[in-house]
Protein backbone atom coordinates (compact mmCIF):
# COMPACT_ATOMS: atom_id res chain seq x y z
CA UNK A 1 0.00 0.00 0.00
CA UNK A 2 2.47 2.59 0.87
CA UNK A 3 4.17 1.90 -2.41
CA UNK A 4 0.84 2.92 -3.93
CA UNK A 5 0.61 5.85 -1.99
CA UNK A 6 4.40 6.97 -3.33
CA UNK A 7 3.47 6.21 -6.98
CA UNK A 8 0.15 8.71 -7.05
CA UNK A 9 2.27 11.49 -4.86
CA UNK A 10 5.01 11.00 -7.89
CA UNK A 11 2.03 11.30 -10.30
CA UNK A 12 0.93 14.19 -8.50
CA UNK A 13 4.09 15.77 -8.80
CA UNK A 14 5.09 15.33 -12.45
CA UNK A 15 1.22 16.32 -13.77
CA UNK A 16 1.27 19.98 -15.23
CA UNK A 17 -2.88 19.77 -14.92
CA UNK A 18 -5.91 18.41 -13.35
CA UNK A 19 -6.69 16.10 -16.23
CA UNK A 20 -3.59 15.30 -16.89
CA UNK A 21 -2.98 14.26 -13.46
CA UNK A 22 -6.79 12.34 -12.84
CA UNK A 23 -5.54 10.51 -16.30
CA UNK A 24 -2.39 9.21 -15.38
CA UNK A 25 -3.90 7.99 -11.80
CA UNK A 26 -6.27 5.99 -13.61
CA UNK A 27 -4.77 4.58 -16.19
CA UNK A 28 -2.34 3.38 -13.28
CA UNK A 29 -4.65 1.89 -11.37
CA UNK A 30 -5.66 0.07 -14.15
CA UNK A 31 -2.58 -1.26 -15.19
CA UNK A 32 -2.21 -2.41 -11.71
CA UNK A 33 -5.41 -3.77 -11.79
CA UNK A 34 -4.57 -5.73 -14.92
CA UNK A 35 -1.52 -7.17 -13.39
CA UNK A 36 -2.94 -8.49 -9.97
CA UNK A 37 -5.90 -10.17 -11.76
CA UNK A 38 -3.08 -11.61 -14.21
CA UNK A 39 -0.55 -12.63 -11.22
CA UNK A 40 -3.76 -14.58 -10.10
CA UNK A 41 -4.80 -16.17 -12.92
CA UNK A 42 -1.33 -17.89 -13.06
CA UNK A 43 -1.24 -18.85 -9.52
CA UNK A 44 -4.62 -20.36 -9.87
CA UNK A 45 -3.46 -21.99 -13.54
CA UNK A 46 -0.55 -23.56 -11.07
CA UNK A 47 -3.32 -25.00 -8.99
CA UNK A 48 -5.36 -26.61 -11.92
CA UNK A 49 -2.83 -27.88 -13.89
CA UNK A 50 -1.58 -29.82 -10.05
CA UNK A 51 -4.98 -31.36 -10.45
CA UNK A 52 -5.28 -32.17 -13.61
CA UNK A 53 -1.38 -34.07 -13.24
CA UNK A 54 -3.42 -36.36 -11.16
CA UNK A 55 -5.77 -37.18 -13.56
CA UNK A 56 -3.18 -38.85 -15.63
CA UNK A 57 -1.84 -35.25 -17.86
CA UNK A 58 1.10 -34.24 -17.76
CA UNK A 59 2.84 -30.50 -18.78
CA UNK A 60 3.55 -29.71 -22.33
CA UNK A 61 4.38 -26.09 -22.16
CA UNK A 62 2.70 -22.52 -21.53
CA UNK A 63 1.37 -19.86 -23.47
CA UNK A 64 0.19 -16.68 -23.42
CA UNK A 65 -3.08 -15.40 -23.62
CA UNK A 66 -4.31 -12.04 -23.78
CA UNK A 67 -8.23 -11.47 -22.73
CA UNK A 68 -9.60 -7.69 -23.14
CA UNK A 69 -11.47 -6.77 -19.79
CA UNK A 70 -13.62 -3.51 -19.02
CA UNK A 71 -10.78 -2.65 -16.97
CA UNK A 72 -7.83 -3.38 -19.48
CA UNK A 73 -5.87 -6.08 -20.94
CA UNK A 74 -4.84 -9.06 -19.01
CA UNK A 75 -2.15 -11.12 -20.57
CA UNK A 76 -1.08 -14.11 -18.77
CA UNK A 77 0.79 -17.47 -19.56
CA UNK A 78 -1.16 -20.54 -18.67
CA UNK A 79 0.01 -24.57 -19.19
CA UNK A 80 -1.01 -26.37 -22.07
CA UNK A 81 -1.74 -30.49 -20.90
CA UNK A 82 -1.65 -33.44 -22.98
CA UNK A 83 -2.63 -36.93 -21.79
CA UNK A 84 -1.98 -40.18 -22.78
CA UNK A 85 -3.78 -40.14 -26.08
CA UNK A 86 -1.61 -36.46 -27.04
CA UNK A 87 -5.40 -34.83 -26.36
CA UNK A 88 -4.17 -31.23 -25.52
CA UNK A 89 -6.12 -28.79 -23.38
CA UNK A 90 -5.75 -25.56 -21.62
CA UNK A 91 -7.42 -25.98 -18.11
CA UNK A 92 -7.51 -23.01 -17.41
CA UNK A 93 -9.57 -22.16 -20.33
CA UNK A 94 -12.09 -24.83 -20.17
CA UNK A 95 -12.61 -24.45 -16.33
CA UNK A 96 -12.82 -20.68 -16.90
CA UNK A 97 -14.90 -21.19 -20.27
CA UNK A 98 -12.89 -19.00 -21.73
CA UNK A 99 -13.96 -19.36 -25.74
CA UNK A 100 -11.04 -20.49 -28.34
CA UNK A 101 -9.67 -17.39 -29.94
CA UNK A 102 -12.30 -14.79 -28.42
CA UNK A 103 -10.29 -11.67 -27.30
CA UNK A 104 -13.14 -9.67 -25.68
CA UNK A 105 -15.08 -11.00 -22.31
CA UNK A 106 -18.36 -11.79 -22.31
CA UNK A 107 -19.28 -8.68 -19.70
CA UNK A 108 -17.10 -6.24 -21.77
CA UNK A 109 -19.37 -7.43 -24.87
CA UNK A 110 -22.36 -6.93 -23.39
CA UNK A 111 -21.22 -3.36 -22.21
CA UNK A 112 -20.88 -2.72 -25.38
CA UNK A 113 -24.10 -4.33 -26.83
CA UNK A 114 -26.34 -1.89 -24.38
CA UNK A 115 -24.55 1.63 -25.73
CA UNK A 116 -24.76 0.63 -29.00
CA UNK A 117 -28.31 -0.32 -28.15
CA UNK A 118 -28.88 3.42 -27.75
CA UNK A 119 -26.14 5.20 -29.97
CA UNK A 120 -24.91 5.23 -33.41
CA UNK A 121 -21.42 2.94 -33.55
CA UNK A 122 -18.97 5.39 -33.77
CA UNK A 123 -20.29 7.46 -30.33
CA UNK A 124 -20.08 4.07 -28.97
CA UNK A 125 -16.88 3.50 -29.93
CA UNK A 126 -15.90 7.41 -28.77
CA UNK A 127 -17.53 6.14 -25.37
CA UNK A 128 -15.20 2.98 -24.93
CA UNK A 129 -12.02 5.12 -25.97
CA UNK A 130 -12.62 7.61 -23.46
CA UNK A 131 -14.30 5.29 -20.40
CA UNK A 132 -11.67 2.69 -21.05
CA UNK A 133 -8.48 2.16 -21.68
CA UNK A 134 -9.35 0.10 -24.64
CA UNK A 135 -9.00 1.53 -28.05
CA UNK A 136 -11.58 0.64 -30.43
CA UNK A 137 -13.04 1.73 -34.08
CA UNK A 138 -16.73 2.02 -35.04
CA UNK A 139 -16.03 -1.23 -37.59
CA UNK A 140 -15.32 -3.59 -34.42
CA UNK A 141 -18.23 -2.56 -32.56
CA UNK A 142 -20.31 -3.17 -35.27
CA UNK A 143 -18.58 -6.72 -35.32
CA UNK A 144 -19.07 -7.45 -31.49
CA UNK A 145 -22.73 -6.37 -32.19
CA UNK A 146 -23.27 -8.66 -34.72
CA UNK A 147 -21.45 -11.56 -32.40
CA UNK A 148 -23.39 -11.02 -29.18
CA UNK A 149 -26.87 -10.75 -31.55
CA UNK A 150 -25.90 -14.02 -32.95
CA UNK A 151 -25.86 -15.43 -29.59
CA UNK A 152 -28.78 -13.93 -28.28
CA UNK A 153 -30.91 -15.32 -31.32
CA UNK A 154 -29.07 -18.83 -30.95
CA UNK A 155 -29.87 -19.12 -27.35
CA UNK A 156 -33.15 -17.58 -28.02
CA UNK A 157 -33.53 -20.74 -30.12
CA UNK A 158 -32.19 -23.05 -27.68
CA UNK A 159 -34.48 -22.12 -25.30
CA UNK A 160 -37.99 -22.45 -27.82
CA UNK A 161 -36.99 -25.88 -28.46
CA UNK A 162 -35.50 -27.04 -25.43
CA UNK A 163 -38.21 -29.30 -23.30
CA UNK A 164 -39.28 -27.93 -19.48
CA UNK A 165 -37.99 -29.44 -16.23
CA UNK A 166 -40.12 -32.76 -15.19
CA UNK A 167 -40.84 -30.65 -11.65
CA UNK A 168 -41.07 -27.33 -13.73
CA UNK A 169 -44.16 -25.46 -12.26
CA UNK A 170 -46.34 -23.93 -15.16
CA UNK A 171 -47.66 -20.72 -14.63
CA UNK A 172 -51.69 -20.47 -14.65
CA UNK A 173 -52.61 -16.74 -15.17
CA UNK A 174 -55.97 -15.56 -14.87
CA UNK A 175 -55.76 -13.45 -17.99
CA UNK A 176 -52.54 -12.87 -20.57
CA UNK A 177 -52.12 -9.81 -23.22
CA UNK A 178 -51.06 -10.99 -26.09
CA UNK A 179 -50.04 -8.04 -29.15
CA UNK A 180 -48.40 -8.27 -32.68
CA UNK A 181 -47.13 -4.99 -35.19
CA UNK A 182 -44.77 -4.50 -37.60
CA UNK A 183 -42.36 -1.91 -37.66
CA UNK A 184 -40.68 -0.76 -41.29
CA UNK A 185 -37.12 -0.05 -40.92
CA UNK A 186 -34.70 1.40 -44.23
CA UNK A 187 -32.30 -0.95 -45.50
CA UNK A 188 -29.73 -1.22 -47.97
CA UNK A 189 -29.97 0.57 -51.37
CA UNK A 190 -33.54 1.25 -51.80
CA UNK A 191 -34.95 -1.92 -49.73
CA UNK A 192 -37.22 -1.83 -46.81
CA UNK A 193 -37.19 -4.24 -44.29
CA UNK A 194 -39.74 -5.09 -41.17
CA UNK A 195 -39.49 -5.84 -38.08
CA UNK A 196 -41.89 -8.66 -36.34
CA UNK A 197 -43.02 -8.08 -33.28
CA UNK A 198 -45.04 -9.78 -30.57
CA UNK A 199 -45.42 -9.22 -26.48
CA UNK A 200 -46.79 -10.60 -23.96
CA UNK A 201 -47.76 -9.13 -20.81
CA UNK A 202 -49.76 -10.51 -17.57
CA UNK A 203 -51.49 -7.65 -15.97
CA UNK A 204 -51.24 -4.31 -15.60
CA UNK A 205 -49.89 -1.90 -12.03
CA UNK A 206 -50.30 1.47 -11.49
CA UNK A 207 -47.45 3.50 -10.46
CA UNK A 208 -49.38 6.94 -9.39
CA UNK A 209 -50.95 8.37 -13.35
CA UNK A 210 -48.84 5.95 -15.18
CA UNK A 211 -49.84 2.73 -15.94
CA UNK A 212 -47.25 -0.22 -16.76
CA UNK A 213 -47.40 -3.95 -17.86
CA UNK A 214 -46.42 -6.50 -15.57
CA UNK A 215 -45.03 -10.08 -16.75
CA UNK A 216 -44.02 -8.86 -20.05
CA UNK A 217 -41.69 -11.07 -22.56
CA UNK A 218 -40.91 -9.91 -25.87
CA UNK A 219 -40.24 -11.26 -29.32
CA UNK A 220 -38.96 -9.70 -32.60
CA UNK A 221 -37.23 -10.67 -35.71
CA UNK A 222 -37.21 -9.82 -39.60
CA UNK A 223 -38.91 -13.36 -39.82
CA UNK A 224 -42.51 -13.08 -39.11
CA UNK A 225 -43.44 -17.01 -38.95
CA UNK A 226 -40.42 -17.81 -36.69
CA UNK A 227 -40.97 -15.11 -34.42
CA UNK A 228 -44.92 -16.37 -33.99
CA UNK A 229 -43.40 -19.57 -33.98
CA UNK A 230 -41.16 -18.33 -30.92
CA UNK A 231 -43.72 -16.59 -28.58
CA UNK A 232 -46.22 -20.38 -29.35
CA UNK A 233 -42.99 -22.71 -28.06
CA UNK A 234 -42.57 -20.31 -25.21
CA UNK A 235 -46.37 -19.87 -24.11
CA UNK A 236 -46.06 -24.17 -24.11
CA UNK A 237 -43.07 -24.27 -22.20
CA UNK A 238 -44.31 -21.56 -19.81
CA UNK A 239 -47.69 -20.95 -19.24
CA UNK A 240 -50.68 -23.87 -18.76
CA UNK A 241 -53.52 -21.80 -20.81
CA UNK A 242 -56.34 -24.25 -19.82
CA UNK A 243 -58.03 -21.56 -17.30
CA UNK A 244 -56.66 -18.34 -18.72
CA UNK A 245 -58.56 -15.97 -20.86
CA UNK A 246 -56.08 -14.68 -23.70
CA UNK A 247 -57.00 -11.01 -25.12
CA UNK A 248 -54.93 -10.18 -28.47
CA UNK A 249 -54.74 -7.32 -30.58
CA UNK A 250 -53.32 -5.67 -33.47
CA UNK A 251 -53.75 -3.47 -36.91
CA UNK A 252 -55.12 -6.59 -39.02
CA UNK A 253 -52.04 -6.02 -41.44
CA UNK A 254 -50.73 -9.06 -42.73
CA UNK A 255 -49.64 -11.58 -40.80
CA UNK A 256 -51.51 -10.14 -37.65
CA UNK A 257 -55.30 -11.46 -38.34
CA UNK A 258 -56.82 -13.34 -35.67
CA UNK A 259 -56.14 -16.43 -37.26
CA UNK A 260 -52.55 -16.27 -36.23
CA UNK A 261 -53.29 -15.43 -32.48
CA UNK A 262 -55.98 -18.18 -32.59
CA UNK A 263 -52.78 -20.84 -33.41
CA UNK A 264 -50.40 -19.28 -30.86
CA UNK A 265 -52.88 -19.41 -28.34
CA UNK A 266 -54.28 -23.00 -28.90
CA UNK A 267 -55.49 -24.88 -25.83
CA UNK A 268 -56.69 -21.39 -24.21
CA UNK A 269 -59.74 -21.13 -21.88
CA UNK A 270 -61.10 -18.13 -24.06
CA UNK A 271 -59.36 -16.30 -26.68
CA UNK A 272 -61.13 -12.59 -27.52
CA UNK A 273 -59.35 -10.45 -30.62
CA UNK A 274 -59.28 -7.11 -30.83
CA UNK A 275 -58.72 -3.84 -33.45
CA UNK A 276 -56.65 -2.05 -32.08
CA UNK A 277 -57.91 1.73 -31.34
CA UNK A 278 -54.89 3.76 -32.71
CA UNK A 279 -55.23 2.52 -35.94
CA UNK A 280 -58.61 2.67 -36.41
CA UNK A 281 -58.96 6.54 -35.32
CA UNK A 282 -56.00 6.63 -37.82
CA UNK A 283 -57.51 4.65 -40.30
CA UNK A 284 -60.68 7.33 -40.06
CA UNK A 285 -58.81 10.23 -39.81
CA UNK A 286 -56.89 9.51 -43.09
CA UNK A 287 -60.48 8.68 -44.70
CA UNK A 288 -62.16 11.36 -43.90
CA UNK A 289 -59.75 14.02 -44.13
CA UNK A 290 -62.42 16.23 -46.34
CA UNK A 291 -65.26 16.87 -43.28
CA UNK A 292 -65.50 18.15 -40.26
CA UNK A 293 -63.79 17.02 -36.79
CA UNK A 294 -67.67 17.18 -35.22
CA UNK A 295 -68.42 14.38 -37.82
CA UNK A 296 -65.47 12.49 -37.21
CA UNK A 297 -66.05 12.46 -34.15
CA UNK A 298 -69.42 11.34 -34.06
CA UNK A 299 -68.56 8.77 -35.99
CA UNK A 300 -66.04 7.43 -32.97
CA UNK A 301 -69.01 7.52 -30.65
CA UNK A 302 -71.21 5.56 -32.63
CA UNK A 303 -68.28 2.98 -33.42
CA UNK A 304 -67.31 2.34 -29.59
CA UNK A 305 -70.87 2.02 -28.93
CA UNK A 306 -70.78 -0.70 -31.74
CA UNK A 307 -73.58 0.79 -33.06
CA UNK A 308 -73.59 0.34 -37.27
CA UNK A 309 -76.55 2.18 -38.10
CA UNK A 310 -75.33 4.82 -36.24
CA UNK A 311 -71.77 4.43 -38.36
CA UNK A 312 -73.74 3.77 -41.59
CA UNK A 313 -75.47 7.10 -41.29
CA UNK A 314 -72.43 9.03 -40.25
CA UNK A 315 -70.61 7.33 -43.65
CA UNK A 316 -73.75 8.21 -45.35
CA UNK A 317 -73.54 11.58 -44.84
CA UNK A 318 -69.62 11.77 -45.52
CA UNK A 319 -70.63 10.28 -48.68
CA UNK A 320 -73.65 12.92 -49.23
CA UNK A 321 -70.87 16.07 -48.55
CA UNK A 322 -67.79 15.00 -50.92
CA UNK A 323 -66.82 17.19 -53.25
CA UNK A 324 -64.40 15.18 -55.80
CA UNK A 325 -66.29 12.16 -56.72
CA UNK A 326 -63.39 10.39 -58.27
CA UNK A 327 -61.44 10.26 -54.56
CA UNK A 328 -64.02 11.34 -51.62
CA UNK A 329 -66.34 9.07 -52.78
CA UNK A 330 -63.69 6.43 -52.93
CA UNK A 331 -62.78 7.15 -49.43
CA UNK A 332 -65.59 6.71 -47.86
CA UNK A 333 -66.61 3.25 -49.55
CA UNK A 334 -62.84 1.74 -48.44
CA UNK A 335 -63.61 2.99 -45.02
CA UNK A 336 -66.85 0.99 -44.98
CA UNK A 337 -65.50 -1.64 -46.16
CA UNK A 338 -62.74 -1.25 -43.65
CA UNK A 339 -65.54 -1.43 -41.03
CA UNK A 340 -67.28 -3.89 -41.83
CA UNK A 341 -64.59 -6.42 -42.20
CA UNK A 342 -63.30 -6.09 -38.86
CA UNK A 343 -66.82 -5.35 -37.46
CA UNK A 344 -66.53 -8.65 -34.95
CA UNK A 345 -63.30 -7.19 -33.13
CA UNK A 346 -64.51 -3.62 -32.92
CA UNK A 347 -67.14 -4.95 -29.94
CA UNK A 348 -65.42 -3.02 -27.37
CA UNK A 349 -64.15 -5.28 -24.38
CA UNK A 350 -67.11 -4.03 -21.84
CA UNK A 351 -69.28 -5.28 -24.25
CA UNK A 352 -67.63 -8.66 -24.48
CA UNK A 353 -67.60 -9.00 -20.25
CA UNK A 354 -64.17 -8.01 -19.81
CA UNK A 355 -64.21 -4.37 -18.87
CA UNK A 356 -61.78 -5.40 -15.83
CA UNK A 357 -59.04 -5.80 -18.27
CA UNK A 358 -59.34 -2.68 -20.56
CA UNK A 359 -55.87 -1.00 -19.20
CA UNK A 360 -53.69 -3.35 -20.96
CA UNK A 361 -54.44 -3.25 -24.53
CA UNK A 362 -52.95 -1.02 -26.89
CA UNK A 363 -49.64 -1.10 -25.91
CA UNK A 364 -47.68 -2.53 -28.72
CA UNK A 365 -47.48 0.74 -30.56
CA UNK A 366 -45.88 2.96 -27.96
CA UNK A 367 -43.33 -0.05 -27.42
CA UNK A 368 -41.72 0.39 -30.54
CA UNK A 369 -40.23 3.10 -29.57
CA UNK A 370 -37.04 1.27 -28.22
CA UNK A 371 -36.74 -0.19 -31.91
CA UNK A 372 -37.99 3.01 -34.15
CA UNK A 373 -35.84 5.43 -32.14
CA UNK A 374 -32.67 3.35 -32.62
CA UNK A 375 -33.21 2.36 -35.60
CA UNK A 376 -35.06 4.81 -37.81
CA UNK A 377 -33.84 8.03 -36.69
CA UNK A 378 -31.50 10.27 -38.94
CA UNK A 379 -32.26 8.20 -42.01
CA UNK A 380 -30.36 4.96 -40.85
CA UNK A 381 -30.05 2.52 -43.16
CA UNK A 382 -29.42 -1.64 -42.23
CA UNK A 383 -27.82 -4.70 -43.24
CA UNK A 384 -29.97 -7.84 -43.07
CA UNK A 385 -27.33 -9.11 -40.59
CA UNK A 386 -26.33 -6.14 -38.22
CA UNK A 387 -30.54 -4.72 -38.58
CA UNK A 388 -31.01 -8.00 -37.30
CA UNK A 389 -28.42 -8.39 -34.41
CA UNK A 390 -29.60 -4.98 -33.44
CA UNK A 391 -33.79 -6.28 -33.18
CA UNK A 392 -32.14 -9.14 -30.79
CA UNK A 393 -29.90 -6.77 -28.34
CA UNK A 394 -32.93 -4.71 -27.82
CA UNK A 395 -35.02 -7.56 -27.40
CA UNK A 396 -32.62 -9.29 -25.25
CA UNK A 397 -32.44 -6.08 -22.65
CA UNK A 398 -35.90 -5.47 -22.78
CA UNK A 399 -36.34 -9.34 -21.73
CA UNK A 400 -33.23 -8.80 -19.12
CA UNK A 401 -31.64 -12.22 -20.38
CA UNK A 402 -28.51 -10.66 -22.34
CA UNK A 403 -26.57 -11.15 -19.52
CA UNK A 404 -27.79 -14.39 -19.06
CA UNK A 405 -27.50 -15.18 -22.82
CA UNK A 406 -23.93 -14.12 -23.30
CA UNK A 407 -22.51 -16.15 -20.06
CA UNK A 408 -24.30 -19.43 -21.10
CA UNK A 409 -21.37 -21.55 -22.18
CA UNK A 410 -20.63 -23.45 -24.46
CA UNK A 411 -21.18 -27.70 -23.93
CA UNK A 412 -17.66 -28.01 -24.11
CA UNK A 413 -17.36 -25.74 -20.91
CA UNK A 414 -18.62 -27.11 -17.55
CA UNK A 415 -21.91 -24.77 -16.36
CA UNK A 416 -20.46 -24.84 -13.03
CA UNK A 417 -17.42 -24.68 -11.25
CA UNK A 418 -15.52 -27.81 -11.25
CA UNK A 419 -13.92 -29.65 -7.88
CA UNK A 420 -10.65 -29.31 -9.51
CA UNK A 421 -11.10 -25.70 -10.24
CA UNK A 422 -12.49 -25.21 -6.73
CA UNK A 423 -9.76 -27.26 -4.75
CA UNK A 424 -7.67 -24.95 -7.30
CA UNK A 425 -9.09 -21.91 -6.11
CA UNK A 426 -8.84 -22.71 -2.07
CA UNK A 427 -5.27 -23.72 -2.36
CA UNK A 428 -4.63 -20.61 -4.24
CA UNK A 429 -6.38 -18.26 -1.55
CA UNK A 430 -4.77 -19.89 1.11
CA UNK A 431 -0.65 -19.09 -0.52
CA UNK A 432 -1.99 -15.94 -1.19
CA UNK A 433 -2.86 -14.79 1.75
CA UNK A 434 0.15 -16.45 3.52
CA UNK A 435 2.11 -13.85 1.62
CA UNK A 436 0.60 -10.80 2.70
CA UNK A 437 2.53 -9.52 5.78
CA UNK A 438 0.18 -8.59 8.81
CA UNK A 439 1.65 -5.50 10.98
CA UNK A 440 -0.29 -4.38 13.39
CA UNK A 441 -1.34 -0.95 14.04
CA UNK A 442 1.28 0.97 16.27
CA UNK A 443 0.05 4.02 18.38
CA UNK A 444 2.45 6.19 20.42
CA UNK A 445 3.23 9.84 21.26
CA UNK A 446 6.21 12.02 22.48
CA UNK A 447 6.30 12.84 26.36
CA UNK A 448 6.43 16.67 26.84
CA UNK A 449 7.60 17.81 30.20
CA UNK A 450 7.69 21.04 29.05
CA UNK A 451 5.26 24.06 27.91
CA UNK A 452 3.24 23.89 25.27
CA UNK A 453 4.72 27.18 23.83
CA UNK A 454 8.37 25.06 23.69
CA UNK A 455 9.95 23.77 21.43
CA UNK A 456 8.99 19.69 22.40
CA UNK A 457 5.36 20.80 23.12
CA UNK A 458 5.44 21.72 19.67
CA UNK A 459 6.79 19.04 18.58
CA UNK A 460 4.27 16.90 20.62
CA UNK A 461 1.44 19.02 19.53
CA UNK A 462 2.37 17.89 15.52
CA UNK A 463 2.63 14.06 16.82
CA UNK A 464 -0.55 14.11 18.53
Amino acid sequence: MNSIVAEIVKIIKDSKDAISREECIWRYFTDKLSQSVAEALEIIDAEVAEKYKQKGYEIARRDWRTIQCVFGAVRFKRRLLKNATKKSIYPMDRELGLVPYQRYTPYFQYCIAQIAAKSVYRSTALAVNLLTPVEMSHQKVGSIVKHVGKKYAQWEKEQAVAEPAADAQLKEASVLYIEGDGVMIRGQGQKKCEIHRFQIAEGVETCGNRRQLTGTHCFAGFNRAETAKQIKMYLENNYDLSNTIVLSNSDGGNGYGKSVFDEIVDGCCRHEHFRDRYHVNKKIKERLNFVEGTLINKLQRHLWDYDWDGVSTVLDTAESIAQEKTTQEEQVQQLRGYLQRNWNYLNPIEKRGLGAYQKGLGTCESNHRLYSYRMKRQSRRWGKEGGEAMVKIITGLKNEELARALTQQDQTFQKKQSRQLNGAVRIALKKANAAVLHVGVQHGRLANYSPASSAMGKLAKIFA
